[in-house]
């Protein structure tokens, strides 16, 4: 794969000299949407990285981040690429003791922290960092700490450092590791990603061609004439898919990304700034699906039955053009009607300028995906990948499956070991686990290729499907192996299902502790006029068991008999990440559920124990 720069910090300066006075960010400051030019982030960041320089910072040094989407994040990161430097970010959620495992394990020299509450909360496990940049206001009487607007002003009284970015830049090599990404561990402490200029240019790259697919395949209708692209930026930078896709790839194709600073406000930023293209996980495309579905059954401002005719009229004309027939005039009219009276309404939702949708992270259940593209006229389109490998596969216009991830995305190879894992190999690939060589190796083999740890399958097509974790098979007491994860994906396709974890090591059948979105089953409560005094009754209510019932049967009928699940508690709690039972990226931590829940667990086998 030709590339066309050498480094990130390269590609940051060509996008400065394309579009210098085009909003790079918009920060939500007093209420208002405050923009910064591609020319001031840059000035900012060469300020960031002077005043590390001042400060002592070499070539290799490492800064970590923790901080929320505000400015300081990307100011930060580009300064410490300019200076040579290795970027690594840090949850905002991740405990003290989290924290300080990162400063250590990265070697960290300076902290970015952008609130006094993180600042507070980091304090006492600071021994082994040299400075702590602070956003908000500080005292700065206080040891190793300085506030934000002072180290960039030192950085600017010492502007004798710009010709060392110059030389940094010019010198800089595409394997030189730049950012580190710590992996939200399930079973125990992150392991470190490096991620080289490489990786993230060819990363760049790799998205640019998905992007331009996905454009390719927008309705004229849906465009707006030479509008600058604009788009939200609300998943923590921390994590590689907001990172290289809202960050990097954002500076590549000169998009301007709005900061949500404060996650419970994304809707109505939505609404607000009207971005063109939306990267999503599924839980947020749930959650417009459960209240406009509700407004439909209740017909709080939509027609039911107009609704439910507008879908059979679009999957009719969707139909006919994969098969290269012509729409009937009649069936075209009431097509056309349908767009301008029901699919725009619902796009709506999600601002009048709304072109493209991609999720991905965990499967979206079929029947959000179903609402989307013949509800609302506008497909969401599935992506896999992972920090180690983050362009994998992608599902775009012209080729996409159902319950697929997609095919392989530029630049990247796939393929199926002999056990069933899914390989990656490629320029997008990874350079290692830092001061983990062992990882490194079991991770890389010998001729280059990664080993994902999901089993899955490729169809005649092309196809990648996920079905399941390598290391998380259950073992039956008859001996089966069973992949959970593939019947967990198959109930959570019910959009009213949070979580499943399905049980069974060495029992004679599996059993699952299931969770439950609390607006889309008061949503349904709602709708079957299920009267309740609180949520958890709610959740144990014998119409919602009853519910429950038909999912699990429903499932059952799409496996085997050993991999049916035949006994489920539904929990009156979500699992939590404050209670360490999911990442901050939501997968479940199987270990600490199973602990947590043994009796639970244990009580759903006393039958079988007792025959």
């Amino acid at each position: 794969m030709e590339q066309q720069f050498n480094s990130v910090y390269s590609m940051f300066c060509n996008r400065v000299q394309k579009t210098p006075d085009i909003a790079a960010y918009c920060e939500r400051i007093d209420n208002q949407w405050k923009p910064t030019s591609w020319q001031s982030l840059k000035d900012q960041a060469q300020y960031f990285a002077c005043a590390l320089m001042a400060h002592g910072f070499s070539k290799g040094d490492t800064v970590n981040i923790l901080a929320g989407n505000r400015l300081v994040w990307p100011i930060a990161d580009l300064g410490t690429i300019a200076a040579g430097g290795i970027s690594a970010g840090i949850y905002p959620t991740n405990s003290a003791v989290q924290c300080e495992y990162i400063f250590k394990h990265s070697e960290c020299k300076v902290l970015v922290v952008d609130t006094l509450d993180q600042l507070n909360k980091i304090l006492p496990v600071s021994q082994s960092l040299e400075l702590i940049i602070v956003k908000d206001t500080v005292d700065n009487a206080l040891d190793k700490v300085i506030q934000w607007d002072d180290f960039l002003a030192k950085g600017q009284a010492n502007p004798q450092y710009l010709d060392n970015i110059q030389g940094i830049t010019r010198n800089s090599d595409p394997e030189d590791i730049i950012i580190i990404v710590y992996t939200s561990g399930t079973t125990g402490m992150p392991k470190g990603a490096c991620l080289s200029n490489r990786y993230i240019l060819a990363c760049c790259e790799a998205l640019r061609h998905t992007v331009d697919a996905i454009n390719a395949a927008i309705p004229a209708i849906y465009k707006q004439a030479d509008e600058q692209p604009e788009a939200l930026s609300f998943l923590p930078y921390c994590h590689v898919a907001e990172r290289i896709s809202g960050m990097y790839n954002r500076m590549y194709l000169g998009v301007t990304g709005y900061l949500v600073d404060d996650i419970t406000k994304l809707y109505p930023y939505m609404l607000e700034v009207n971005p063109h293209s939306f990267a999503g996980l599924p839980r947020f495309f749930e959650k417009i699906y459960a209240k406009i579905k509700n407004d439909i059954e209740t017909e709080n401002g939509y027609d039911r039955d107009a609704f439910y005719r507008a879908i059979e009229f679009n999957k009719q004309v969707k139909q006919l053009i994969r098969e290269g027939k012509n729409v009937p005039i009649q069936i075209q009219q009431a097509y056309e009607n349908a767009e301008k009276n029901i699919f725009s309404k619902i796009r709506g939702t999600l601002g009048n300028r709304i072109m493209s949708l991609t999720s991905g992270a965990a499967p979206i259940p079929e029947e959000v995906l179903h609402f989307f593209e013949y509800g609302a006229n506008i497909p969401i389109y599935e992506a896999y990948g992972l920090t180690e490998f983050l362009c994998g596969a992608f599902n775009t216009p012209e080729a996409r499956k159902p319950r697929s991830v997609g095919r392989p995305m530029y630049g990247a190879q796939i393929k199926i070991a002999s056990d069933g894992e899914i390989l990656f190999k490629g320029p997008l690939l990874f350079s290692g686990y830092y001061k983990d060589e062992a990882a490194t190796k079991e991770a890389i083999d010998s001729e280059g290729w990664f080993h994902t740890g999901d089993i899955g399958k490729i169809d005649e097509d092309g196809f990648l499907f996920i079905t399941g974790r390598k290391k998380e098979f259950i073992k039956t007491s008859t001996g089966k192996k069973i992949s959970p994860l593939l019947i967990e994906n198959l109930c959570k396709r019910n959009h009213v299902i949070s979580n499943v974890m399905v049980f069974g090591d060495f029992k004679k059948y599996l059993t699952a502790l299931i969770t439950l979105n609390t607006d889309e089953l008061k949503g349904y409560a709602k709708i079957n006029q299920i009267e309740y005094d609180t949520y958890e009754n709610l959740t144990q209510h014998p119409d919602v068991v009853k519910m429950m019932e038909s999912i699990v049967q429903s499932v059952n009928e799409q496996v085997s008999r050993t991999e049916q699940i035949k006994k489920f508690t539904i929990l009156t709690r979500d699992f939590s990440v404050d209670q360490e039972e999911i990442t901050p990226t939501g997968k479940v931590k199987r270990k600490i559920v199973s602990e947590r829940f043994k009796d639970v667990i244990e009580g759903m086998y006393e039958d079988a124990l007792n025959k």
